[in-house]
């Protein structure tokens, strides 16, 4: 069976669908063989595309996120996020760092900012994965916010974002901590802040956006779907899977706290009202910047 991260390796989402195999392999949860499927491009278009014309036999299963409401709202993608999808379980929810790498002349946000403002509009680049995804908008936020033109350039995961800024072709990058934890404790790479609601515990020492000033909080969340549709019955049946998946000590321990994430477990009629409210919300906001598409 395979489990399609519509990413390239490297980024959150495929460190996250690798660990729920490893888990499943290591407790037999699943009596199948289970292969990742890497089918990246178009910030996640490509990947769900083939996942959702799959059979609807629960042996295809596929990332979802935010993607799935803001492609379409972007006029990128042709399915219908709540139709097409079955949204099995919510697994983990993330933050968002700005960081630079260690050979980079900025050491806090204010350093950045305020050279963004003497460069003058485009001057600076912040490297993200895909177009009109949580990391746009959260570079769009802190434009706004900071009033200054920062020039986001998408990539296609977490992965080639981190390539890119230790070859140094970006000047600064939004990242996930279980994307970059690794280049952080190695010295590679410095976080200048979070956009989260606090600071983290793993990096206490890395200020708030909020508390510099800039009103800017960028959290996203990871699942496993599927194509619409999906018999009750199998739902169920990977609802448990991944229930077992999420209280193991592999997973608790093993990588959400190595992580740096926050289980997120949302299921059933609760996850399909919460993708809902996600959809409307991102419609507001890609309304509110002249991005939605045109009905």
């Amino acid at each position: 069976m395979e489990l399609v991260v519509p990413y390239a390796p490297g980024g959150g989402t495929d460190i996250m669908y690798r660990q729920i195999v490893k888990v499943i392999e290591q407790h037999k949860l699943v009596p199948v063989a289970m292969t990742v499927v890497n089918r990246s491009g178009g910030s996640g278009v490509v990947g769900k595309s083939y996942a959702i014309n799959k059979p609807r036999d629960g042996y295809t299963l596929v990332a979802v996120d935010q993607g799935n409401a803001q492609q379409e709202l972007l006029g990128n993608a042709t399915w219908n996020y709540r139709k097409d999808f079955t949204y099995i379980a919510r697994m983990v929810t993330d933050v968002n760092l700005l960081i630079v790498r260690k050979e980079s002349p900025y050491r806090t946000l204010e350093e950045f900012l305020g050279a963004a403002r003497g460069k003058g509009k485009g001057g600076l680049t912040v490297g993200g994965t895909g177009t009109g995804g949580v990391d746009h908008i959260a570079n769009i936020s802190l434009n706004r916010a900071a009033k200054v033109d920062l020039t986001y350039v998408p990539f296609k995961s977490g992965g080639e974002v981190m390539t890119t800024l230790l070859g140094g072709h970006v000047d600064a990058a939004w990242a996930n901590p279980n994307e970059c934890i690794g280049q952080l404790e190695a010295g590679q790479v410095r976080a200048l802040s979070v956009a989260a609601e606090q600071r983290l515990t793993l990096l206490s020492r890395v200020p708030t956006m909020r508390e510099l000033g800039f009103d800017v909080i960028s959290t996203q969340w990871r699942a496993v779907g599927a194509g619409g549709n999906l018999p009750k019955s199998i739902v169920d049946f990977w609802v448990g899977v991944l229930d077992r998946v999420r209280k193991s000590d592999e997973w608790r321990k093993g990588y959400l706290e190595k992580s740096v994430l926050e289980d997120g477990w949302l299921t059933g009629d609760a996850f399909l009202k919460f993708a809902t409210e996600e959809y409307e919300n991102s419609k507001a906001v890609f309304a509110e910047l002249g991005m939605l598409k045109k009905k």
